[in-house]
């Protein structure tokens, strides 16, 4: 598939409202980086304001020059965490060699799942502060949309899937594929599985077959 992508942290409509705080330098990232922690081991519903400035070796005050509250911060790695996820399913695939789209397709999925994994700690945080602060949520939903929409432009743009389009509404596709990747995925590692060649040739099957057909997914010497 043709690669097509805009920066995921540049994705229109993702922003989290603070405009007025510092969204930048060392000690903010020392204070995510806190935050991820607490709320990987303490829950985010027990993280206290507390928590994370001890264990970033910082004052409440640093802590409130750039965050409204835990929540705040949670939104910051909502932000940070969904645009690399996400974005990893339209990111431009390395190297200039033509690849087939089944060969494009696993190539996306293996850093799809990468980067899941990377960030799965704060997968596991933002679904259970949803349920308290739906506005974490409706970010993730908001950046998933963008990527779904550059989905839709790249396989709108792959010349292999005209033959074998048959009135393939594309949206539908890339909400439906994205929504299962993401699916297992979660569920995959809340089980505490690894990922490995296996079930991503077996996923990379599944994505293409709905896509392409048999035949036209092996043709090899197609564009990225």
């Amino acid at each position: 598939m043709a690669s097509t992508a805009q920066d995921p942290n540049a994705v229109a409509g993702a922003t989290t409202g603070r405009r007025t705080k510092p969204t930048s330098g060392a000690t903010r990232e020392r204070l995510l980086a806190a935050a991820r922690e607490s709320f990987a081991k303490l829950g985010f519903a027990s993280t206290r304001v507390a928590d994370i400035v001890a264990l970033a070796g910082t004052s409440h005050g640093t802590f409130y020059t750039y965050f409204d509250d835990k929540r705040d911060a949670l939104l910051a790695l909502t932000q940070e965490a969904a645009s690399a996820i996400y974005g990893a399913a339209v990111a431009p695939l390395t190297g200039s060699k033509r690849q087939s789209p089944r060969d494009a397709i696993r190539a996306r999925l293996t850093v799809f799942f990468r980067i899941y994994g990377e960030w799965w700690d704060v997968v596991r945080t933002w679904d259970h502060a949803s349920a308290i602060h739906p506005e974490v949520d409706e970010l993730r939903g908001r950046i998933r949309a963008s990527i779904v929409d550059q989905l839709c432009q790249l396989l709108a743009r792959d010349p292999e899937l005209k033959p074998v389009d048959g009135g393939l509404d594309l949206e539908m596709a890339a909400i439906a594929l994205t929504a299962m990747v993401e699916e297992f995925a979660g569920r995959w590692f809340a089980l505490g599985r690894t990922l490995g060649t296996t079930e991503i040739d077996q996923l990379t099957e599944l994505c293409t077959g709905a896509l392409y057909g048999g035949e036209a997914a092996g043709a090899q010497g197609q564009e990225q």
